[in-house]
């Protein structure tokens, strides 16, 4: 069952745990706000959904609470950054304004990171620089997940990119990842007892798995020694594209691990604590090429023409951004949806760290 939370509180009920966690206020106060963007704009398996992963990261040691991302080369344009292993939505808000700041001094920043860890939603950091007048584009590589086109064993990530650019009345957010679905929108079907709707998952390279009890093959997704898999965009075959999803996940995989010389995908290991995610964050300031806000004006001009096509009988046409925009307005009004299995486990975690969960979900 999902049931619907307040933002503002749930928000606050975050903020504690990872005080508590050891966190300071302010890096609490970031994370909480990553989390709770998340479920406000309606993705509910990159949001407090996920509380439980980084809870088994921070127990393992995988994540150190007292790590902070270091610059370890640098121009006027460009950064590498080392994370040492910090909670990855600390070191995406970090690398995200050093490539907001270089992109404000010299019209572009780009930063790749190494080391790093689970950052949560591609399209956060894109949007912040979005939110600062720019266009902003994010990308990370991941622990094996995706099939490439007629493997039988995963090797690449789910390497997903986020790309944000002003526009009115609300910035373009597209955020997908370079698999047909994340995993963690494998998880959510699950804990709704829900069976994968489409060819999703793959076993032996091209069976589809659909079934949400058969864990004999959804609870292999994680080992690329398992003949189970994520299936790219485009799903198994040329003739439908996998060729490309497969392509965009390689090209998300030099923008991170390849230029800042860290853990390539089938590197990448839960158990490892030596290894750990790369990402990418790009900042290009408009007014290089004119004047923003007529670039931005004719940006806006040009979604609202798209919107405005017509449109097959009882659909409604939305661009990116515009159905996540609905989500968080609704969020704001009404409250954040959260399934029974997601609470259970977040207040799990609440109890075993002292803090009373119920005062905030009542």
């Amino acid at each position: 069952m999902i049931k619907k939370y307040d933002s503002t509180k749930l928000h606050q009920l975050v903020l504690e745990i990872y005080q508590k966690y050891g966190f300071s206020k302010t890096d609490s106060e970031k994370i909480a706000h990553t989390l709770i963007y998340t479920d406000m704009h309606g993705i509910q398996s990159h949001g407090v959904q996920r509380m439980i992963m980084y809870d088994n990261f921070i127990q393992s040691g995988k994540v150190r609470i007292d790590s902070k991302p270091e610059i370890i080369k640098e121009t006027p344009v460009s950064a590498v950054i080392d994370a040492h292993f910090g909670l990855g939505q600390l070191n995406g808000i970090y690398s995200m304004d050093v490539a907001i700041k270089k992109a404000k001094n010299a019209g572009v920043g780009i930063v790749t990171t190494k080391k790093s860890g689970h950052y949560g939603i591609a399209g956060f950091y894109a949007n912040m620089a979005a939110e600062q007048g720019l266009i902003g584009i994010s990308s990370t590589n991941s622990r094996p997940a995706m099939l490439p086109t007629h493997a039988t064993q995963s090797f690449l990530g789910t390497n997903p990119i986020g790309f944000a650019m002003p526009a009115n009345p609300h910035n373009f957010i597209l955020d997908f990842a370079t698999t047909t679905v994340p995993q963690g929108k494998i998880e959510v079907y699950r804990k709704l007892e829900k069976d994968l709707p489409a060819l999703w998952v793959a076993k032996n390279g091209d069976q589809p798995v659909n079934d949400h009890n058969d864990t004999t093959n959804l609870d292999l997704l994680r080992d690329p020694k398992s003949n189970v898999g994520l299936t790219p965009l485009g799903g198994v075959s040329e003739f439908t594209g996998s060729h490309k999803g497969f392509g965009l996940g390689m090209m998300v995989e030099i923008f991170t691990s390849i230029l800042s010389q860290g853990d390539i995908s089938h590197e990448i290991e839960a158990d490892n604590l030596a290894v750990g995610p790369c990402q990418s964050f790009i900042a290009i300031d408009p007014s290089m090429f004119g004047d923003r806000e007529q670039i931005i004006k004719r940006f806006s001009a040009y979604l609202e023409d798209i919107r405005n096509l017509p449109a097959i009988p009882g659909k409604t046409i939305y661009v990116h951004g515009d159905k996540e925009a609905l989500n968080y307005e609704d969020a704001k009004q009404n409250g954040i949806k959260i399934d029974d299995a997601t609470l259970a486990e977040i207040k799990a975690i609440a109890n075993r760290l002292n803090v009373d969960a119920d005062k905030y979900l009542n």
